[in-house]
């Protein structure tokens, strides 16, 4: 019997959002799709922050070739780094915890280098420290795995010796639950309910866990996302 391990995996995205962070933080291991596709319109290079004048993209600048990787994605004006923390500071000035994260978020900002992942894993790094989520994060670009779709995931859950595997809800469509359970691999899909909390400007869901983090106490947010629960 295989000894329990629970894998999940994800795209890199641009300050993601609590659910990201929580089915981080529930799986033993976290991999990384740094070199799967691209997606226009997706958040690997926006997300979404609230402002007194209604929810605000957040997006970095990227070239336009859509057969690229993420981690080859570069950005391409570099003026986003004083516009991303204006709009940040504007929006956040006034919240109860902003003096506690800004300066380190500046920092990051300001040390990033020109391409979307290095910008990505540096705020995912940054949360981590800050949730204290301490598991393995990995890259899937060092696992040397090529297959797509369900069976890179499958693929990467077999090269990690997983037992369970943790899956966003928006996968029920496309994995192939047979070939799981063929390898004794079970499938546990985490929701992303996310706990009501008080907001400066009208009340938004579905919005980067800056905009929780400036507004609530860091123990309230950890007890989400530590939360062993699936649900």
């Amino acid at each position: 019997m295989k000894k329990p391990r629970k894998i999940a995996m994800h795209q890199s995205q641009y300050l993601p959002w609590p659910p990201f962070f929580r089915k981080m933080a529930l799986a033993d291991t976290f991999v990384l799709m740094d070199c799967v596709q691209f997606q226009k319109n997706g958040l690997q290079n926006r997300n979404q922050i609230n402002s007194s004048n209604g929810p605000l993209w957040l997006t970095l600048p990227v070239n336009s070739k859509l057969d690229e990787p993420i981690k080859d994605k570069v950005i391409t004006d570099k003026r986003w780094k004083k516009k991303h923390l204006q709009s940040i500071q504007s929006s956040y000035g006034k919240s109860t915890f902003f003096h506690q994260y800004f300066d380190e978020i500046k920092a990051v900002i300001e040390s990033a280098d020109d391409t979307l992942f290095d910008i990505n894993l540096r705020f995912i790094h940054f949360f981590r420290k800050v949730l204290s989520i301490d598991n393995e994060l990995m890259l899937l670009s060092d696992l040397s795995i090529t297959s797509s779709k369900s069976q890179l995931v499958l693929d990467t859950c077999i090269a990690l010796n997983a037992s369970e595997y943790l899956s966003g809800e928006g996968a029920k469509s496309y994995l192939d639950l047979d070939a799981f359970k063929a390898n004794q691999i079970k499938i546990q899909y985490v929701g992303t309910n996310t706990p009501a909390y008080k907001q400066i400007h009208p009340a938004m869901k579905h919005l980067s866990l800056l905009d929780w983090l400036f507004q609530e106490e860091l123990d309230v947010i950890k007890d989400y996302i530590h939360d062993t629960k699936y649900n």
